[in-house]
């Protein structure tokens, strides 16, 4: 009963541990994204969305 819930307790640590990376990443990517969206902008080259 012990292992089992070592197990699940194990599983569970090493979800939270790849979900916090996998969000820190896509933070980091999307950051690099809006910057370079936001260059394109300054040089007119694309159209600023709407509402802005």
């Amino acid at each position: 009963m012990t292992l089992l819930l070592l197990v699940g307790l194990g599983w569970l640590y090493l979800r939270t541990v790849l979900l916090l990376a996998q969000v820190s990443r896509h933070s980091a990517e999307a950051q690099l994204g809006r910057a370079f969206q936001q260059e394109l902008r300054d040089r007119g080259l694309i159209d600023a969305p709407p509402g802005r």
